[in-house]
């Protein structure tokens, strides 16, 4: 997956704690994978992939423990839908 997009500023999740971006490449349906860094309400730091719509909403694919793994998936996500 060819990130488009740098770490994001840190956000507020709804469910608590925080959260920002990774890294983000679009797929050819117009829609996006996502690699994010979230920081729970309780201190954990776990990584997620997403699938983001063309109007921004983010549907969680899978949470990991470290990056590479996180990467790994999206990338495996992003190559299917290519």
């Amino acid at each position: 997956m060819q990130a488009t997009a740098t770490k994001t500023n840190v956000k507020n999740h709804p469910d608590g704690g925080t959260w920002q971006e990774i890294a983000f490449a679009y797929t050819r349906n117009r829609w996006g994978v996502a690699v994010t860094e979230r920081t729970t309400h309780r201190g954990a730091t776990v990584f997620q992939i997403h699938r983001v719509s063309d109007k921004g909403q983010m549907l969680c694919l899978g949470t990991f423990n470290t990056e590479a793994e996180a990467r790994t998936a999206a990338n495996r996500l992003y190559f299917r839908d290519k």
